[in-house]
């Protein structure tokens, strides 16, 4: 993490506000919380790091689910953050996870967007050991990160990507060219498998999916309910892989409402 540039986190100025701690998603940055971030500015104290190898921040060794989690826990503690809520997208919903089974006493409630918590069933043995055939994600990843795929790949995580204005695609378009550790980050959840104690993490838990995700199918929550049955889940129709832009305002208002504890559903 590059202290020295601006830009290595994104976080509101209300400094005196409740934090929370954002966590984005492989081919992502803090950006990719934009528009939630400004719809809970007047409350929160919202912080969105880049995550290692990904936008502004340096890449570190070993990346490994274990060592990422020491690295939020030296981020958090850098800010000198009180025990705090955790939003996480994606693989940074596995992120905010296994942070929270590390770290009980740091978080206080779980917001989980399409987290891919159990895709390593879906990932094909062979990644899952060391050798060429790791060198085969890093293939993929690349072939999926050249010019001519890049649009394609990032638009094919929403359910209706005409909907969204040009400036989403140059920013997710920029997301994506710099996301160094994509195939670093799918190679930690196949080497150290996520799902292992789930059912341990004793703390509130929404859940937020599209019903039209194709990245993180959204029955991987109805999965994840029987593990947490005291969980809350919220499908969002006509959404795929990132409710945060595509149902920003829905996003929002069930946030805020599972933050303050007064049922939502």
């Amino acid at each position: 993490m590059d202290k020295s540039n601006p830009y290595h986190s994104r976080r509101t100025i209300k400094e005196n506000g409740r934090p929370l701690l954002l966590l984005h998603g492989m081919g992502a940055s803090g950006d990719a919380y934009r528009e939630l971030m400004a719809g809970l500015a007047d409350e929160y104290r919202l912080i969105a790091p880049d995550l290692p190898g990904f936008g502004f921040s340096e890449m570190t060794k070993p990346y490994r689910l274990s060592h990422l989690v020491e690295w939020v826990a030296a981020f958090r503690d850098a800010l000198d953050l009180p025990a705090c809520p955790l939003i996480g997208h994606s693989f940074g919903g596995v992120l905010a996870t296994r942070f929270t089974l590390a770290h009980p006493e740091d978080v206080t409630r779980l917001v989980l967007l399409a987290p891919a918590l159990l895709v390593r069933q879906r990932v094909p043995k062979f990644v899952m050991h060391t050798g060429i055939s790791l060198g085969l994600v890093n293939l993929g990843v690349n072939v999926s990160q050249s010019q001519p795929i890049v649009p394609y790949a990032v638009k094919s995580a929403f359910y209706d990507s005409k909907s969204q204005p040009q400036s989403v695609w140059e920013r997710r378009l920029r997301d994506y060219e710099n996301a160094r550790a994509s195939a670093d980050a799918i190679k930690a959840i196949a080497r150290q498998d996520p799902r292992k104690n789930l059912d341990q993490v004793a703390r509130p838990i929404c859940m937020i999916w599209g019903s039209e995700d194709t990245v993180v199918l959204a029955d991987n929550g109805d999965q994840l309910l029987e593990i947490w049955p005291d969980a809350e889940l919220m499908k969002l129709k006509e959404c795929g892989h990132v409710p945060v832009q595509e149902k920003t305002a829905v996003v929002i208002q069930t946030i805020r409402t599972f933050l303050l504890d007064t049922g939502v559903f």
